[in-house]
């Protein structure tokens, strides 16, 4: 395999990057076919930069580490078993991509000079991982989040409206399965979604809007749904031990089943006008 070097003014010395030899300073890869031939001798890419254009090729069992993505479209792409350290995307579209067992770590989906997140609508992410990632003002509206798992996340303002966590199989069972721990989604849009059974331990929810989401059976533990917009929400069966709860109001949400520590009750009771001394 030959080797890339990268020369600079400032530092004449060769840096060694992995895969070519070139001259001069490294030119942001501008279409797909640029690509292909790095693609043919290696599978990790390091400090690159992709900008502006259509990324139309499968992917599979690719790592990319520190590189920069400006104005891709990943529309209707397939990444399958891909791993992104410490990568920025601006102004990127996933939408209608298919991301199969990838693993986001660090990484940056929010430009915020510009204040705009990239785009995952109708998305899916089986087996897809997001840690420590920003994913603030993305839209992800209509996503499938089946068996997406998100960690320590930074999402306020993401737009998660109409997604589910559900897959069918078959034509009478339902698999739920969706992982949403310790991740800020403050004044984030759930509208419509189908959450049930989801694992959102940890997360805050403050002033998100929660109308008519399907929580139903979902762990809800330590979270924080303080100044919900929670118009026909549905809770039955959920965990909500630990979670700030100022703002339900019991009479207008199903509560049968709902879970929750002796202490809430003085905050819900309080809600509706009852004074528990």
């Amino acid at each position: 395999m030959a080797e890339l070097f990268l020369w600079t003014k400032k530092d004449p010395a060769r840096t060694k990057l992995s895969g070519y030899r070139i001259a001069g300073i490294m030119k942001p890869i501008t279409a797909c076919r640029q690509f292909q031939k790095p693609l043919e001798q290696q599978s990790s890419f390091t400090s690159m930069v992709f900008k502006e254009f259509d990324w139309t090729d499968e992917s599979e069992e690719l790592t990319f580490l520190n590189c920069q993505f400006r104005n891709i479209t990943f529309r209707d792409s397939h990444f399958i078993d891909c791993h992104l350290i410490k990568c920025e995307f601006d102004t990127c579209a996933f939408d209608r991509a298919n991301l199969l067992d990838c693993e986001f770590d660090k990484c940056k989906f929010y430009n915020g000079e510009q204040e705009v997140g990239c785009s995952f609508k109708f998305a899916a992410f089986p087996g897809t991982v997001f840690r420590h990632s920003d994913i603030s003002l993305c839209n992800f509206s209509h996503a499938n989040l089946y068996r997406v798992e998100m960690e320590n996340c930074q999402g306020p303002g993401v737009d998660c409206s109409y997604t589910t966590s559900a897959q069918t199989v078959g034509p009478s069972v339902m698999l739920n399965n969706a992982r949403l721990r310790d991740c800020n989604f403050s004044y984030a849009d759930f509208t419509g979604a189908y959450l049930g059974e989801a694992e959102l331990s940890g997360s805050r929810f403050s002033h998100a809007v929660l109308s008519n989401v399907n929580l139903e059976s979902a762990v809800l533990r330590d979270c924080d749904l303080q100044g919900l917009d929670a118009e026909g929400v549905t809770i039955a069966g959920a965990d909500l031990r630990g979670a700030l709860i100022s703002g339900l109001d019991v009479r207008q949400i199903d509560m049968t089943g709902v879970r929750i520590n002796d202490y809430q009750q003085q905050t819900l009771l309080e809600e509706i006008g009852i004074v528990v001394d």
